[in-house]
């Protein structure tokens, strides 16, 4: 019982250190969602060595925990217009899930190592990660042009100059095409596509905002 007992509080304090990383940056997979993921992965390996029958392969109920898990962490993705959301949030999950089976499996080295990277990646990388995404930008553009075959283009030029297209629609009136676009796009490069853009023979109007 006591052995028992200890694995689920380790299981729990190390999801503990992930949960608190996540609390202190206002996730909604906080502290107690991750240390209760911890010991719930934990017992559920630790009872799939205590099931009953000859020939019980424990690896069963270790994989259908992987698949329910990968359920719920495609739960808290969050797709709008331009980006996607919850995509850390999910991928915490699954790894917090990994700790509390290698807990029950008796693997602590794994579980610990994994526990003090994961919090490397979602601290440290973090800061990274915001320093990269700061020179990164949204930017719309209204654009009206008079040839239906510039539309692939506009497309490439935008491939050309680096950035990425996360939205893009268009609409015929009176034999033009009106085009409303979010590109994704570092500051450096969005002057140089506005200059291409406007190289477009059809281009009649061209709304940068």
């Amino acid at each position: 019982m006591l052995e028992i007992l200890a694995k689920l509080v380790l299981s729990g304090s190390l999801g503990g250190i992930i949960g608190l990383e996540r609390e202190q940056s206002n996730k909604p997979a906080g502290l107690r969602t991750n240390v209760l993921l911890a010991m719930g992965t934990t017992a559920f390996t630790m009872l799939s060595f205590l099931v009953p029958g000859a020939g019980f392969d424990p690896s069963r109920i270790a994989a259908q925990i992987i698949s329910g898990i990968g359920f719920i962490g495609a739960g808290v993705i969050i797709r709008t217009k331009a980006s996607v959301h919850g995509v850390t949030t999910a991928a915490t999950i699954w790894t917090v899930t990994a700790i509390g089976m290698a807990v029950g499996f008796e693997k602590y080295s794994i579980a610990v190592s994994l526990t003090f990277l994961a919090y490397f990646v979602l601290t440290i990388l973090k800061v990274a990660d915001r320093k990269i995404r700061k020179r990164i930008k949204v930017v719309s553009f209204y654009i009206t042009l008079g040839d239906r075959k510039e539309l692939p283009v506009l497309q490439k030029i935008v491939e050309e100059v680096g950035g990425e297209i996360d939205d893009f629609r268009v609409k015929r009136k009176d034999k033009k095409y009106s085009i409303e676009m979010s590109v994704s796009i570092d500051e450096k490069e969005e002057r140089e596509l506005v200059s291409r853009i406007f190289e477009l023979k059809s281009a009649e109007e061209i709304e940068n905002a």
